[in-house]
């Protein structure tokens, strides 16, 4: 049965059971997908406009909204297609496929840089980790190669410039389409996850936490431990030599928090550990951002009410016929 068929009343009421529970699967779920899809969308929207923007000197811990410039973390790095000095990048390498009278792009490649960069605002420096956010990017290139993967840019260094403008497409074809994504040095950055501090990576631990850490480290050496702490020469530690053992370490733990005490704070944003908190990154200013997720929100609204009216025909016509 073919779509325009869905729209003929005595069809539907003639159509086999299977057929007509498929085709009623089908539309409902598009239209529960959509809704969902929609309703995460508008959330991502509103949390942007009205969460409040924190700076890096002075934000709380937790889940927390940064705006700031990006920056490289000391390294030199360039995105695997084009070659482009950047901070992140996100290519997808497609094939052009023909199957009988059909044609279609098949991915055969797609990675992302999942290493931190650095967000920069006029308080301090954060360092960010891409892994799990939903980046969006103002730097995306589309160009096309007769090879997997792109022997050059195809476009003159003069112009490279404009070729990394806020969408590019350049048109040549061939067998294999090339996207890629970019944040570059200097791009403005808006990013929304779980804010640490932390000190010589201890994430504040306290004296007793850095005290367990310490204490099974002593007892993967337990000859030391015993040459040590065994005053009665027993072969064994017991209760009272375990409680030396204990304060020991809790004073060793005391020593360690005092010299990271004298180092300088590190900053970190990363995905939330909470699931049902988005980690958004932009590389593009907070209101564009915004509007992206709301023009999500209104195109997967009209796919839900689509699809529910579909659904909700293709059920009346059936019971009512």
């Amino acid at each position: 049965m073919d779509l325009a068929s869905l729209f003929c009343a005595d069809c539907v009421r003639h159509m086999p059971s299977i057929e007509f529970a498929l085709w009623l699967a089908v539309t409902s779920g598009i239209s529960l997908f959509s809704l969902r899809k929609g309703h995460r969308q508008f959330k991502r929207a509103r949390l942007i406009e009205d969460m409040p923007t924190s700076k890096i000197r002075s934000a709380s811990q937790g889940y927390t909204e940064l705006i700031g410039v990006a920056e490289n973390r000391g390294i030199t790095l360039s995105s695997p297609l084009s070659g482009s000095p950047c901070v992140w990048w996100r290519y997808t390498i497609e094939k052009y496929q023909r199957s009988g009278k059909s044609s279609h792009w098949v991915t055969v490649e797609k990675h992302a840089y999942q290493q931190p960069f650095n967000l920069r605002d006029n308080t301090g420096v954060c360092e960010i980790d891409p892994e799990g956010a939903d980046i969006s990017c103002r730097h995306h290139h589309v160009w096309y190669g007769s090879t997997r993967r792109p022997v050059s840019l195809l476009v003159p260094p003069r112009h490279r410039n404009n070729f990394l403008g806020l969408k590019t497409s350049i048109g040549f074809s061939g067998r294999y389409r090339y996207t890629e994504y970019l944040i570059l040095e200097g791009d403005p950055i808006y990013a929304l996850g779980d804010f640490v501090s932390d000190r010589a990576g201890q994430r504040s631990l306290t004296p007793e936490q850095i005290q367990g850490d310490i204490l099974r480290t002593w007892k993967g050496d337990f000859a030391a431990l015993l040459e040590k702490f065994d005053h009665n020469n027993d072969g064994q530690l017991d209760a009272r030599e375990w409680q030396l053992v204990r304060e020991a370490a809790l004073d060793e733990a005391r020593r360690q928090q005092s010299e990271i005490s004298g180092q300088p704070l590190q900053h970190q944003l990363a995905k939330p550990r909470h699931e049902g908190l988005p980690f958004i990154i932009g590389s593009a200013e907070q209101e564009k951002l915004s509007s992206r997720f709301r023009r999500g929100a209104l195109l997967y609204s009209g796919g839900f009410l689509a699809a529910g009216s579909m659904a909700s025909w293709l059920l009346g016509a059936r019971l009512l016929g």
